[in-house]
């Protein structure tokens, strides 16, 4: 059976640097697959039919690929997804849009300027739940009806059901461990797979403690900014702790 990787390459969550181990260990038989609007959405369905239509592939990346899980005949579907502390996910996403993105030495504006524009308004958004809004997908094609309006504990427990179904998930914030568990699952079918520890297309230290973090986030967008940050993202700070205590609780 053929075995086929997809790496849901959510924005600012070290994506980049698994593209890198990607593109390394299988040269051209990993390809990325996005589309030109940012704001695309790339079902199961259409994903599948990729696939097909290019048999070489071993692995794709894709930022716009949505769950559920693919399913295709004679082929055997291994995702690869990280998940980001949301707060600090938050500033690096300001630092890469207003700095990095831009050619700039410094953001274009403060990071509590940042957040004021990208959460108003905006109930899911690329700093507002961003992950339920990514994980709680379950329409498969475009053939399919959309799924209705749902309510914010219908969408969290639709992301923490694809959480629990996935045989690998990595946390950001733990990344090592998290290579060696993507590792393990991977090298059978792909023992020629090259892990190395890459820090791509990196905004901010990834080796620091995530509470110590937090708080200098909470000084530098004082009391209000911070709880309006907190409050967007209640859904997502509720997936995290899921996710981590799901994480930490993996025989090691």
């Amino acid at each position: 059976m053929r075995t086929v990787i997809i790496h849901y390459h959510l924005f600012k969550n070290a994506g980049t640097s698994v593209d890198r181990i990607l593109a390394d260990s299988f040269g051209d038989k990993w390809l990325n697959f996005d589309k030109p609007d940012e704001n695309a959405k790339i079902l199961p369905g259409e994903i599948s039919e990729f696939i097909g239509a290019n048999p070489q592939l071993v692995a794709l990346s894709s930022h716009h690929v949505v769950p559920p899980i693919p399913v295709i005949p004679g082929v055997r579907v291994i995702p690869l997804l990280f998940i980001r502390h949301p707060i600090l996910r938050a500033r690096s996403a300001y630092l890469f849009e207003w700095q990095k993105a831009k050619g700039l030495e410094q953001p274009q504006g403060s990071f509590a300027e940042y957040v004021k524009q990208k959460v108003e308004c905006n109930k899911y958004g690329v700093i507002s739940n961003f992950h339920v809004s990514k994980l709680s997908c379950i329409q498969y094609s475009a053939r399919d009806f959309a799924a209705k309006s749902l309510r914010d504990y219908e969408v969290l427990n639709r992301a923490k059901l694809l959480v629990d179904s996935l045989p690998f998930f990595g946390l950001v914030e733990n990344f090592y461990q998290s290579l060696v568990r993507m590792h393990y699952l991977l090298k059978l079918d792909f023992p020629y797979l090259r892990v190395k520890t890459h820090e791509a297309n990196v905004t901010q230290p990834t080796v620091f403690d995530v509470d110590e973090k937090i708080s200098a986030i909470k000084d530098e967008l004082g009391e209000e900014v911070f709880g309006v940050l907190m409050q967007a993202n209640q859904m997502d700070l509720e997936l995290y702790k899921y996710a981590s205590n799901r994480f930490y609780t993996v025989a090691r």
